[in-house]
């Protein structure tokens, strides 16, 4: 049953899928196939399996799946759905690309995330770490999401990791009394951290070549951690929030997300949005990490001023930089979602060759 809360989320961080689907996609996802061998030697690793096991093992029970679970949706459309999630694609990826769903400890909080790189890799892979957008359950990594928007980026030579962040939600029914709890912006940056050592733990990896990639919630958040993360080349921001309190003014209803997220945030307001508003502290990014920042011109969930003012404020700080608006674009890029990937692939083959 939906709470008020997360009918909020919705509401205030929409992604291509229903939050519906999305939480069903996790949770099959639950059923793959048993242990595999660990794919990185950091200590923090406990488990690691194939993305391509239960309902994911053939182009078939995928789909078969997902028809299930659309099917109690006004608006699904199978036809759309093999659009969206082509058997080419899907059996391409399946051939070429390791997928691993994998299960690390930050401290003493187990979480989920999920590791993708061709299985054939001359010399070593430059490595992207991608932060996820929306919140707890909603917008969590599923296959469905890596498939549409991670496999394609791996695929052209890049070893993508990315952390689904502490909580709850990882675990399906399973209780977990030390699951942690996602704060928007708060202790799940210690999950991001904390992937550079099992990134640092594969052996075709070249470390020493990392970027990071966040998109809405995703992107405020690289921008909160690329001011202490020296080993960062380049970041890649999609459609991020830049200034969250006037960011309410146009969007009320993101206010109970902060309320349900962010700790202490009645008594805290002010200082919590300022922490994780990048247009208020531009100078604390390092000065010579280039940045790329995406979004769209019709986005209705966050505000593209935001990010023209951003870019604004590197030019006058001499910042490395690009910002690219898209014509009628919403907060997913649609329609010119390729577009904008095959603008990112080009700006991360230039910046970690």
């Amino acid at each position: 049953m939906k709470t008020p809360v997360f009918l909020s989320l919705m509401l205030a961080l929409g992604l291509s899928h229903s939050a519906l689907a999305q939480t069903a996609a996790a949770a099959a996802n639950t059923a793959a196939p048993a242990q595999t061998e660990l794919f990185s030697t950091a200590q923090s690793l406990q488990k690691s399996r194939s993305c391509f096991g239960g309902p994911f093992k053939s182009y078939d029970s995928f789909i078969a799946m997902r028809i299930k679970m659309g099917n109690s949706q006004p608006k699904f459309s199978e036809a759309k759905l093999r659009t969206q999630f082509t058997q080419t694609d899907f059996e391409r990826f399946q051939q070429t690309l390791d997928c691993q769903d994998f299960v690390y400890k930050v401290g003493d909080v187990p979480v989920r995330g999920f590791m993708i790189k061709p299985k054939q890799i001359s010399g070593k892979a430059p490595v992207v770490i991608y932060n996820r957008g929306g919140n707890a359950d909603y917008g969590q990594l599923t296959f469905s999401l890596l498939m549409q928007k991670l496999m394609p980026v791996a695929e052209q030579g890049f070893v993508i990791i990315a952390s689904n962040y502490r909580g709850q939600h990882n675990w399906g029914k399973a209780a977990v009394s030390n699951a942690g709890f996602d704060e928007f912006g708060g202790a799940e940056l210690e999950d991001v951290k904390a992937l550079v050592p099992i990134a640092q733990g594969i052996k075709d990896v070249d470390a020493n070549r990392m970027a990071m990639w966040g998109h809405s919630r995703g992107g405020m958040m690289t921008y909160m951690l690329a001011k202490s993360m020296p080993e960062l080349k380049t970041i890649i921001v999609g459609a991020g929030p830049t200034d969250l309190a006037k960011e309410l003014e146009i969007r009320p209803a993101m206010e109970n997300v902060h309320k349900a997220r962010i700790p202490n945030y009645s008594s805290n307001k002010t200082a919590a949005l300022a922490e994780r508003s990048v247009l208020l502290w531009p100078e604390q990014l390092p000065a010579d990490l280039p940045i790329l920042i995406q979004h769209g011109d019709q986005d209705k969930h966050v505000s593209v001023g935001g990010a023209e003012q951003l870019a604004l404020k590197l030019k006058a700080l001499k910042r490395p930089h690009q910002l690219l608006i898209y014509p009628g674009a919403d907060h997913g890029f649609n329609p010119v979602r390729a577009k904008a990937q095959q603008d990112m692939i080009h700006w991360l083959k230039q910046h970690l060759g």
